[in-house]
Order: C-alpha cells, then structure tokens, then sequence
C-alpha cells in the first residue's frame, strides 16, 4: 500500500498516484479514511473547504505550487488543493506526486511532540507561510515593473504586468478560500473543546490566513490600479494617433481630388500649359497643409481646454 508515515507515526502521506483500487477500498473498509475523502483529493479543481463528522476532520486547503526557479512577471504562480483527513488519532494526508513533494518541505519544522490535531494547525500555518517570500518577491517585481513602465511602456512591460496581475489573482483567490475555510473551521462545534495549544495554534493559523489575504488583497488592488492607469494612458494615445491620421488623410484626398480632375477628359482652365501641374500641386498641397494645420491645433486646443475644465 503506498503509504509513507512522516514526521511522527501520527502522519501518513497516501500517494493518489500510486493508489490501487485494492488499496482504497482496504483504507475504506477498515474505517481509516471514508470514501467520499478520496473523492476530494482525486479532484484537482477543489476549493478550500471542511467538513466535520463527530470524531473525522476532512480538510481540503490549498498550497502554493512552489518553482524551482526564482519567480519570473512573465512565471504565472498556481495553487494546488491537497486532502487533510484526521481520525480519532491519525492523520492522513492524501496528494499526488508533485504535492506531497511540497508538503514534505514543511516536515522538518513541525514539532512531533503535539497531539495530531495540533499537527494539522501547525501544517495549515506552515502552508500559508509558504506564500510570504513569494509575495515579496511579487511586490519587489512590481515596483521595477512600475519604474520601466514610467520610462517606456512597451509591449513587453505591459505583457510582464498582465502576467503578474493574472499570477496575484491566482493567489489572492486561493488565500480567500483559506481564510474563509479556517474561520468556518473555528466556529465548528467539535473545535470548542481543544486544549490551550491546539486552541492558540488555531488563532495563529485563522491569523497567518487574514494576513496574506489582506497582502494579496492589497497587491491586487494596486495592480489592477496600474493597469487601468496605463490603459488610459495607451487609450488616450490611441485616439491621438487615429486623430491625427484622420486629419491627414483629409489633407490627401484635397490633393487627391483636385489633381484627379486634370486626370478627366474635361475642359480645365490652364489644361494645355504644359507646366501647370507644377503650380496644381504646389498650391493644392499648401492649401491642404494649412488646413490640416488650423486642424490639428483646433483639435488639440480643445482637448486641452477639456483637461483643464477637468
């Protein structure tokens, strides 16, 4: 049976991946671990949520789906649902391959002296820590982000900060399910009666949560702020852009058409004087050009004037 104790014989990992059908049904059919349990931690799409049974703790709480390499804008983090099962004095843990991998990396600082129900706090606390230095490290890519974004807002920048808003979103949506299941967790009648310890590691876990979902919250916010600021920004420019052309293309179809009628079989005046064209386009092009000009600046003199009513 893949099973694998850790830190304490209190723990054990269960692989989904290597579990038989055999394996489930001994787990179910010796009151280990109920079946719908298995069903929770087969779904990679669970949200956070917990369900207690008289004496059975089932947990399912998200952790972050830590790199190897250093974060990236352009590196969109991701959270994986992973299964808590406590039972009378056992805890299971059920995941995959890659996410019990990343449970394994909190094992050494927790203390295996506590009871079972303390490990499962001390591993919910362990696991929303594990998000901390990643949203340091986001903060600080966002402040270079903003800092290139003031001195050129190329394609590349505003690639970089659609990623990283799309990364904290990720995050943020994670972290509110967690802080969500522990407070509901808290109110649950089985949780009234736990000892002074469990009770304060409880408070710092419910704590931990409320803190990186406020730091999510709040980095979202600034984000989301950063992009409508430049979206504005390449709105405005665009409208600039296609306001200008516009008046150029005017100034062309004055030329266009007034040349077009010496292209007609028609009577013109000065049609036979060979150098007229000349004279033609030069004046055409300079009536044209002042036009656009008294164009351009009544356009861009009234939009100034908006801003300042503004």
């Amino acid at each position: 049976m893949p099973t694998l104790p850790k830190a304490n014989s209190a723990i054990t990992l269960i692989n989904l991946d290597q579990l038989t059908e055999h394996d489930q049904e001994v787990l179910v059919s010796e009151g280990l671990i109920d079946s719908e349990v298995f069903d929770y931690a087969k779904d990679k799409n669970e949200t956070s949520f917990m369900e207690e049974n008289k004496e059975k703790l089932t947990i399912v709480f998200q952790i972050l789906d830590r790199q190897e390499e250093a974060y990236h804008p352009n590196h969109i983090p991701r959270v994986i649902p992973i299964t808590l099962f406590l039972n009378d004095q056992s805890l299971y843990i059920l995941g995959h391959d890659h996410s019990l991998t990343l449970i394994e990396e909190v094992f050494p600082g927790l203390d295996e002296s506590r009871s079972p129900r303390h490990l499962v706090f001390q591993l919910l606390t362990a696991f929303t820590k594990q998000y901390v230095p990643l949203m340091d490290e986001i903060a600080q890519q966002r402040d270079k982000l903003i800092e290139a974004l003031r001195q050129k807002a190329n394609k590349t920048n505003l690639e970089s900060l659609a990623n990283l808003q799309s990364g904290t979103v990720y995050i943020l949506m994670g972290s509110k399910q967690n802080e969500q299941m522990l407070a509901e967790l808290k109110d649950m009648p089985g949780q009234q009666n736990l000892e002074e310890d469990e009770a304060e590691q409880l408070r710092d876990a419910i704590i931990e949560a409320r803190q990186l979902s406020n730091m999510c919250d709040l980095n979202t916010r600034v984000l989301k702020e950063i992009s409508s600021s430049y979206n504005n920004v390449l709105s405005n420019n665009l409208n600039n852009n296609v306001t200008s052309l516009t008046i150029f293309s005017i100034g062309i179809s004055i030329i266009a058409m007034v040349t077009s009628f010496y292209g007609m079989n028609v009577k013109l005046p000065f049609a036979k004087v060979d150098s007229v064209w000349f004279w033609i386009v030069l004046t055409t092009s300079l009536v044209a050009l002042l036009i656009m000009v008294v164009m351009y600046w009544y356009v861009h003199k009234r939009n100034r004037n908006a801003s300042k009513r503004i």
